[in-house]
């Protein structure tokens, strides 16, 4: 085998072999990406953990408080000390009766003091039920749910806005392999008008001014062609770092973007009506959360002031007095603030205030959820008008440039003409895809 026919045979191959190296990214494999790896998405994920054990937390509040403690001491002197004068008082008799009796306990070698309390020591396990705390158990656990369906729902708002981040990068990338694309059109009309140009200028026709214009012009879009390519490449090294996918910059041109435009409906096929898009959203059940948690904040504050009541029991080895010995006792207690009614009625004033300041902020943020929700509607209205504007546009460009074509050929016109024609169609084409972009996030929002 010669060594042209091996050459020939690598050029063959080596479309495959790049091909082979190609790898299709759609939309989907993006969102899941970005969820596996968006810190935003992952924190939002561990808040909502947190929010559980936090419930978890305000769950064992109903349940027995179990304790075990030990005690011990050793006093330098016995806290209890009783002797004969302490019996007897302090008089003549006692006196004499105490002198006899000491004299004669001493002489029997008994010891006329008695003391107790010099040492000791005590374990045990306590048991404590709380009854009746003031309420405060019960909004304590609502509050404890309210936090979790509070991060839940701020998970979900993560998600929604990791999903448009990638979504709207995305299809900035799709946009610039369009320009590409309609870029690549005007190449190939300028490459065939160049040929076109050289073999008249072969025969006489046309000057060589002409052939020197015509190049110029593909040199023109050869640059343009390079420019959209680092930014496109510049926009997937973007995608890619949101996403977590791990890439080389020699390589990006391998990845494919497989989803398009295509399949894009008029406004009316994503038509909501826009209370219940609203009453939908995320933020609008945050609103509702906040004004909830201020209340029941309230209510554990009002507890404070209540009465409080718990039982429980006590078992334990106790040596104090006399023999160890096993001992066990049950108890109640009850709690009453008196002092606190003045500090806790101005503390539920300033609840009050917080409360109602949460329902303004409310009713004035469902406004401005509505103005919005009303404002992406109109924006998804116009971005369908200038699409359709901006392929008419493109259709016209397409018909003046072939009649153009046919006056140049006919020499009706200069080619300076034809190329402005020819660069007035590229442009409508780039305008026609950005068009496509606007609407396509337009419809990302509204659906979101």
């Amino acid at each position: 085998m010669t060594k042209n026919n091996i050459f020939i045979i690598l050029l063959a191959l080596l479309p495959c072999v790049a091909g082979a190296r190609e790898r299709n990214i759609s939309l989907q494999e993006c969102l899941e990406l970005s969820r596996n790896n968006s810190p935003e998405v992952r924190n939002a994920a561990l808040d909502v953990s947190a929010a559980r054990a936090r419930r978890q937390e305000a769950l064992s509040s109903w349940f027995p408080n179990v304790s075990a403690s030990a005690y011990g001491f050793h006093a330098l002197d016995p806290f209890v000390k009783i002797g004969l004068e302490d019996v007897l008082g302090s008089s003549d008799a006692a006196n004499n009766a105490r002198f006899y009796l000491s004299t004669s306990a001493g002489l029997a070698g008994i010891s006329t003091e008695w003391s107790m309390l010099g040492n000791g020591y005590f374990g045990g396990v306590n048991v404590l039920q709380p009854v009746y705390a003031g309420g405060r158990i019960a909004s304590g656990n609502a509050l404890a749910v309210l936090g979790v369906k509070a991060a839940e729902v701020k998970k979900e708002i993560a998600d929604r806005d990791n999903d448009d981040n990638v979504e709207k990068k995305y299809w900035a990338v799709v946009s610039l392999s369009e320009k590409k694309a309609a870029l690549q059109q005007a190449l190939d009309l300028a490459a065939k008008l160049e040929a076109d140009v050289v073999s008249a200028r072969e025969a006489g026709l046309v000057k060589e001014s002409d052939v020197m214009q015509v190049r110029l012009k593909c040199k023109e879009l050869e640059t343009r062609m390079l420019k959209l390519r680092s930014g496109e490449r510049l926009l997937k090294m973007d995608l890619f770092n949101l996403i977590g996918l791990s890439y080389k910059v020699l390589e990006l041109d391998d990845f494919l973007l497989t989803d398009s435009f295509d399949g894009l409906q008029p406004p009316e096929h994503y038509f909501r009506e826009e209370e219940s898009v609203v009453a939908s959203l995320q933020e609008n059940r945050l609103l509702d959360m906040s004004v909830e948690s201020k209340q029941l904040e309230k209510k554990m504050t009002m507890g404070e002031a209540l009465p409080q009541l718990g039982v429980g029991a006590a078992y334990g080895y106790i040596r104090l007095i006399g023999e160890p010995r096993m001992n066990g006792a049950v108890f109640a207690t009850v709690r009453i603030p008196i002092s606190d009614w003045g500090k806790t009625a101005r503390k539920m004033q300033r609840y009050d205030c917080e409360i109602e300041k949460a329902r303004n902020q409310k009713d004035y943020l469902d406004s401005q959820l509505a103005l919005k929700v009303h404002k992406e509607w109109v924006d998804l209205e116009c971005a369908w008008e200038q699409m359709a504007a901006a392929r008419d546009a493109v259709e016209l460009s397409e018909t003046l440039e072939a009649q153009k074509r046919g006056e140049y050929g006919n020499g009706l016109c200069t080619m300076a003409e034809l190329l402005q024609c020819q660069t007035e169609l590229q442009a409508a084409r780039s305008a026609y895809v950005d068009s496509r972009i606007d609407y396509c996030n337009a419809v990302c929002e509204w659906v979101k």
